[in-house]
């Protein structure tokens, strides 16, 4: 029995020495005196969690009872070592060599646990173009920050279109950040995971659409003013770009006399929406460009017309509708009252473009003595184009611009909204994609009433923001998005000070 607990001693010594001469290069001659202060059980677990221990390289010999309590409830933590021994005991030489033989037994099939990956792995910021879009035959870059995640390893898969891996490159940083690079080579939908410790980082799985070259055959037009335009009217017509490749559309329109201005609104991804308004009669010719190529049937020949069509006589005279300035809620129903009484007969229809680029049904209830009130449901933040027709041609000021913002479409993800230490950086990301127009705001108050937050843009409508918090205590942090919390919004959380009794 005792040659068998000894050699129980003796494996153990051996491991250990492997795992620390094998990183470190350091040297383990008794399972005591040697653990006494903490530094090679820091070394031990920093072998099998990297990244785990904070301010690994400033570990003091001095600090062994705190050293040793922080290492204990780390090993338990991210590892599942249990504690067995007292902190103190451990410090103060109070144990034996098979005591903590044993202990260190267990490091032998140590490995992350689930739920501190987990956790770690929200704390990784995933940000880049490369993570919504990219260029076929083109490096598309992201870039992920596990600075504040603990152990673990990064681990990124792209996959193509047709489900096919393909070679992912990482150049790391330091302070564990890294630079990561693919290069699509067919155009369509790529599938980015991004892990850290095997478990997916926040917003992982991503999208990214990637175009093909430009290519000006693919581009789709419509719209009347492709063909036809009054005088001091407003004419319009649209571009379907989306399967076209990376490209910039350009226009210009010319008269006998005068050469209008081409005014081009990118109102969906790839869409386009462009108007001009004539300044005399007469044909004029119009030309559409995408990547300076000429898109299918450019020039165009438009028939400019001095005579008022019927849709002229129609007034606008009441709702939400003509409040330009105003953003409106997502899920509010906007009005508009429309007199066709001096228009004369003909039909009324309305046709709304929604923030997606998406066609979204307009109501229109007729009041019987040749009124209607037009009613558009919004789901969505963003903006809304309504197209209000009467005989086919758009009425004054149509379409008609609403603005819709949508908090509850927003959400923040991030270690600077968790407990924390003092002086620990509170990182975090406010995802806005979907929240439409609007202004985000962000205040963090604590102790010292209110601290400082920086913030800059990410990609695909990321926000991110970082604040220090200088002193112990409670924290909440306001997130709001025209003036309204967004989910979850106020977060509170508590800031501990660094010391040895919780092992920091």
């Amino acid at each position: 029995m005792l040659m068998y607990l000894r050699s129980i001693d003796n494996l153990t010594l051996d491991w250990a020495n492997g795992i620390n001469l094998l990183m470190y290069l350091r040297s383990i001659d008794n399972l005591t005196l040697d653990w006494a202060n903490g530094i090679n059980l820091a070394h031990l677990i920093e072998t099998l969690a990297p990244g785990s221990w904070d301010n690994f390289d400033q570990i003091s010999p001095e600090e062994g009872e705190a050293n040793v309590g922080k290492g204990l409830k780390l090993a338990y933590d991210a590892l599942g070592v249990s504690p067995r021994l007292k902190q103190e005991d451990f410090a103060k030489l109070d144990v034996g060599e098979l005591q903590i033989a044993t202990y260190l037994w267990q490091f032998r099939n140590g490995k992350v646990t689930p739920s501190y990956a987990e956790n770690n792995s929200q704390r990784c910021i995933a940000s880049g173009l490369g993570l919504t879009r990219g260029t076929s035959g083109e490096p598309s870059k992201f870039t992920v920050h596990a600075g504040n995640a603990g152990a673990g390893r990064l681990e990124v898969a792209v996959s193509d279109p047709n489900g096919e891996p393909i070679e992912v490159l990482f150049e790391e940083l330091g302070l564990s950040e890294y630079n990561v690079t693919y290069v699509p080579q067919v155009y369509g939908d790529y599938i980015i995971s991004v892990l850290w410790a095997d478990q997916h980082v926040p917003g992982s799985p991503f999208k990214a659409v990637v175009l093909g070259p430009p290519d000006a055959a693919k581009c789709v037009l419509s719209g009347e003013g492709l063909h036809i335009a009054r005088p001091g009217w407003p004419a319009e017509f649209l571009v379907n770009a989306q399967t076209a490749g990376v490209g910039h559309l350009s226009a210009n329109i010319q008269g006998a006399n005068t050469a209008p201005l081409v005014e081009i609104e990118e109102y969906a991804e790839g869409k386009f929406r462009s108007t001009f308004t004539a300044k005399e009669s007469g044909d004029h010719d119009l030309f559409v460009y995408w990547c300076n190529e000429p898109v299918p049937g450019s020039p165009f020949l438009v028939h400019v017309e001095d005579a008022l069509p019927p849709s002229a006589m129609i007034k606008t005279t009441g709702g939400r509708m003509l409040l330009t300035e105003t953003v409106h809620r997502a899920g509010d129903s906007i009005d508009l009252d429309v007199d066709t009484k001096d228009a004369g007969d003909g039909q009324l229809a309305a046709v709304a473009i929604g923030p997606k680029g998406d066609a979204v049904p307009v109501e229109i209830i007729s009041n019987r003595n040749r009124t209607f009130t037009l009613k558009l449901l919004t789901s969505k933040g963003g903006r809304y184009l309504v197209n209000v027709y009467f005989n086919g041609s758009h009425i004054p000021n149509s379409p008609f611009k609403v603005r819709v913002c949508n908090p509850e479409a927003i959400w923040a993800e991030g270690p600077g909204l968790m407990d924390s230490y003092v002086d620990d950086l509170g990182d975090f990301q406010v995802f806005t994609r979907d929240a439409g127009h609007g202004t985000l705001s962000v205040r963090v108050n604590g102790p010292k009433d209110k601290f400082r937050v920086d913030m800059w843009k990410g990609a695909d409508r990321t926000v991110n923001c970082r604040y220090n918090p200088e002193v112990p205590g409670k924290y909440t942090i306001n997130i709001k998005w025209e003036d309204e919390h967004i989910r979850g919004s106020p977060f509170m959380i508590t800031v501990r000070k660094k010391s040895k009794e919780n092992g920091i």
